[in-house]
């Protein structure tokens, strides 16, 4: 007897009533439930080793844009740090002559 693992996990995957309908038809004309059809699909699945150019130019974009956003956020942090240090700074100053 083949031991075969249990699918105890769920993965919800939102679909429009009609790509429901295409996916549902297409499984049952290869004998699959519409969840093992797309199980199957899904981890055969092999995305192009050609990236266009435009794909290129859009990684290298997001990576810039990555890049600069933690750059902005370490600027902020700091700021904020600076902020809080002089707002110490000058409660201090004005209990002075109190």
């Amino acid at each position: 007897m083949r031991n075969v693992p249990l699918k105890t996990d769920r993965l919800t995957v939102l679909v429009s009533p009609e790509e429901k309908a295409a996916l549902v038809a297409r499984a049952k004309g290869l004998g699959l439930s519409a969840g093992e059809m797309i199980r199957r699909a899904a981890l055969e699945y092999q995305p192009s080793q050609e990236a266009t150019e435009s794909e290129l130019v859009l990684n290298t974009l997001a990576d810039e844009l990555l890049v600069a956003a933690n750059e902005a956020r370490q600027a902020l942090n700091s700021a904020e740090k600076e902020l809080r240090s002089t707002l110490k700074s000058l409660r201090k100053g004005s209990h002075v002559g109190v």
